[in-house]
């Protein structure tokens, strides 16, 4: 599942995602993200993962796809999670991206909230 939280002042988005995603998640979300990031130009993110278990093909191109064609919107990403995998999908994403991405586990997840709003 993939969630929008909240968006607040400093154009911090918070995401929730978990379980496994799917594709069906991203065609819900997207066009949601899509409209915000018209509205704001560009966007920072907080993103949660809580048990998350990985993602579908379908979700992956998805999530592919929509990051490439916006990734010169994307400022500064946090992302929090609890497990080694998600750290390494994070390190790997880095190369792709021009934007700071940083990986924090939830023990820190205070630290990555003032991180990424700074």
């Amino acid at each position: 599942m993939l969630r929008i939280d909240n968006l607040n002042e400093n154009r911090v988005l918070t995401l929730t995602a978990s379980d496994k995603l799917t594709r069906k998640d991203y065609e819900q979300l997207l066009p949601q993200l899509e409209e915000m990031l018209d509205k704001h130009g560009t966007l920072r993110f907080y993103i949660k993962l809580e048990e998350l278990s990985g993602f579908d093909l379908g979700a992956l191109w998805q999530e592919i796809k929509f990051d490439f064609k916006h990734k010169n919107q994307f400022g500064k990403t946090a992302i929090v999670g609890d497990k080694k995998w998600e750290e390494w999908s994070t390190t790997f994403s880095k190369l792709f991206f021009d934007s700071e991405m940083k990986f924090f586990y939830e023990d820190k997840s205070v630290e990555a909230w003032k991180w990424v709003n700074q």
